[in-house]
């Protein structure tokens, strides 16, 4: 062993590679010894920078020694620059995930605005799932409210088409929108696609934030309108400015007009490190958006990579730059690219070169966009006012602008720094249920890692389960999966709970065994399913039971009883589970940590079966419903489905509502809308 505790073997055979490595920049890969990656880096110098995660290791940081004791191997990828090996850093990290890297994890639920260019009508759609299909993707927005009141006023004023293709396709009149202006009605009119493109780039235009670039248009058009006396339409462009001005006025204070910036703001504290970074387009606040990470490894402080490149940065300046690019091509890599990125805390940070590379990344991320290159977005480390227009003022506007910018950077760095204390406390708590937790089960480390399995059914009709993931006390939502049970056909709680054990523990997850396994269920459920774990080889996981509190009541007593939560615990031995004998049960005390965690846990997983259940239910029985109308085939159902939501929807509409946006025969409107009746 050597003096770190770490085997001497393993070291001098990752050594021993190290003259394989060219002394060229690239992307190197850290991996443990199941092959998983643990760390993405990138480096000017290949060989240098890995030799400085094997040698001097008496002087590395703990972070740093944590990864090295998991290294196994690694490898490495040459490219021609720096440019290339940042697009490449990002591309591993956002497909591997690495656990020693710089995760946004929190971004699934944020909604999109798509606009699909590449549809003979684009049309704009609410999607909370951005893909990599050519399509242009606007946000993501702190909320659906935001996004509902742009789209709001886009959809007024702008007549795109509103309708899904399977509706678009099956109509036999323009629908209302045509009526109301507010669709040019290209599914049966002769509209000129040019003119519909017109409206396109306008909106795309308000998408991206250049709202007074598409006011200063539409004045002219107006001009013109009224000049050749086309009343009508130039009232109709006096009202999309109008439109456009309050949406506008409506979202931040005022800074520059046609400023368009993104201001990130970073602030670290122990093993945590807070972004924050404030939304600015055409000169107003819009929004702000905030990622609290665990740190990253930090760099080796050995210098070779250092000194040969003539940087003379400290190897905890190249590691906190290192953390903030890998930040900066996550954040973007999802995120439009503005004209200006401004790192208020980055001054001496970033070399030259690496803010070159950073603005071929950004360059790059508006191609893939579709935005082309015309506008180059530019870098600034620091705390100078980034926009050069600004030069160009004098005296008291040039302060008023400058004080502007700066209470925007206080503002940015403000909420970096609450949201991580905010963070901070939470993770308190956190540790303080898991700590309360692992006392109350008598565990021998802390459970960081909880499962809890639910079934839901109704009958035996439909019958699902859930598997819910809490990591360090929290909800990680991107592990919750799903289950359809599929080989028991009537209802059967412990058939069901057995087959959703033996898929989640299938041969690829075998060994992805978490801290503890719950199952919503008392002793019958717990021996059920320590038959299968024990069956599968896995009796050495640490299973348990949430008993529910039930209410007991006497036919002549007025009292209601209520038993308390309970967690029911399977006898052990030698540390195996043993599910044939008898189980003990241990009553939680309301209000306690592991109470808050144990309950909160098992309720989640329960919402998370039930909402599941009862979608397919819904679906299920409005299939059915619809099924028995005569007349009316499978492309029909779908129409209606599409164009009203539910059955419930096509039960409110009108006869003529069901012929303009379900393309429907009248006949059949009106047999479906009977079918529908409620009785009284």
């Amino acid at each position: 062993m050597t003096d770190r505790g770490l085997p001497t073997d393993r070291i001098e055979y990752l050594r021993s590679k190290l003259g394989l490595v060219p002394q060229s920049p690239g992307v190197y890969i850290h991996k443990d010894d199941q092959g998983k990656i643990l760390y993405v880096g990138k480096a000017r110098n290949l060989q240098n920078r890995l030799r400085s995660y094997f040698t001097g290791l008496e002087r590395h940081a703990p972070k740093t020694r944590a990864l090295v004791s998991k290294i196994t191997d690694f490898e490495v990828m040459v490219v021609g620059n720096e440019n290339e090996s940042l697009l490449l850093e990002n591309n591993l990290i956002k497909h591997n995930k690495p656990p020693y890297n710089i995760l946004l994890r929190d971004d699934k639920t944020y909604p999109y605005l798509k606009l699909d260019l590449a549809d003979p009508w684009p049309r704009l759609v609410h999607t909370r799932r951005r893909r990599n299909d050519g399509a242009l993707y606007f946000g993501p927005y702190a909320s659906s409210a935001e996004l509902q009141k742009v789209l709001g006023v886009i959809q007024r004023f702008f007549p795109l088409v509103k309708c899904p293709p399977s509706q678009f396709r099956t109509v036999t009149r323009p629908c209302n929108y045509y009526d109301i202006k507010r669709c040019l009605g290209p599914c049966k009119l002769p509209v000129e696609r040019a003119t519909y493109l017109e409206h396109v780039d306008k909106v795309v235009a308000i998408l991206r934030g250049r709202t007074r670039e598409v006011i200063e248009r539409l004045r002219k058009e107006m001009s013109v309108a009224a000049e050749v006396t086309e009343f009508e339409k130039a009232a109709a462009l006096r009202d999309q400015i109008r439109a456009l001005e309050n949406l506008s006025d409506k979202r931040a204070v005022s800074l520059q007009p046609g400023f368009h910036a993104d201001v990130t703001c970073v602030y670290m504290h122990a093993e945590k490190v807070s972004f924050y970074t404030s939304i600015v387009r055409d000169g107003k606040l819009v929004g702000g958006e905030n990622h609290v990470v665990d740190a990253t490894v930090e760099v080796p402080d050995d210098g070779n990579d250092v000194r040969e490149s003539g940087d003379a940065r400290s190897a905890s300046h190249i590691s906190r730059a290192e953390m903030l690019s890998q930040y900066l091509g996550q954040f973007y890599s999802r995120r439009e690219v503005p004209d200006h990125v401004c790192l208020p805390d980055a001054r001496g940070l970033f070399s030259p070169e690496e803010i070159g590379a950073l603005e071929h990344f950004f360059g790059e991320m508006k191609k893939q966009r579709g935005g082309g290159d015309a506008s180059r977005t530019r870098l600034h480390a620091g705390r100078e006012l980034p926009d050069a227009r600004a030069s160009g003022s004098k005296g008291e506007a040039l302060r008023i602008l400058r004080d502007g910018y700066e209470g925007l950077l206080e503002t940015c760095e403000e909420n970096a720094r609450n949201r991580l204390l905010e963070n901070i406390r939470i993770d308190e708590k956190s540790q303080a249920m898991l700590t309360g937790l692992q006392k109350f089960l008598g565990l021998e480390k802390l459970p960081s890692w909880l499962e809890c399995y639910d079934i839901s059914t109704f009958q035996g009709a439909e019958t699902v389960a859930s598997g819910v993931v809490f990591r360090e006390g929290k909800p990680s939502k991107s592990e919750y999966r799903r289950y359809i049970v599929k080989e028991v056909l009537k209802q059967d709680d412990f058939a069901s709970l057995r087959e959703v054990i033996r898929r989640r523990f299938k041969e690829e997850r075998r060994h992805e065994t978490p801290d503890v396994l719950f199952v919503d269920g008392g002793e019958p459920q717990v021996r059920e399913v320590g038959y299968v774990l024990q069956s599968l080889g896995l009796d050495n996981v640490c299973l348990f039971g949430i008993a529910k509190s039930r209410t007991e009541s006497a036919f002549r007593q007025t009292a209601v009883k209520a038993s308390s939560e309970r967690v029911v615990i399977p006898m052990r031995e030698n540390g195996l589970l043993r599910p044939e004998a008898q189980p003990q049960t241990r009553i939680l005390t309301p209000g306690s940590p592991e109470f808050r965690l144990v309950t909160q846990l098992r309720d989640e997983a329960h919402r998370f079966a039930i909402t599941f259940h009862r979608s397919r239910r819904d679906k299920t029985s409005q299939k059915s419903i619809l099924q028995t109308i005569k007349g009316l085939g499978p492309k029909g159902r779908r129409a209606l489905i599409d164009a009203f939501g539910s059955v419930s929807g096509v039960r409110a509409a009108t006869p003529e509502d069901l012929v303009a946006k379900a393309g429907l025969k009248a006949s059949v409107a009106e047999a479906v809308l009977a079918a529908l009746v409620k009785p009284e």
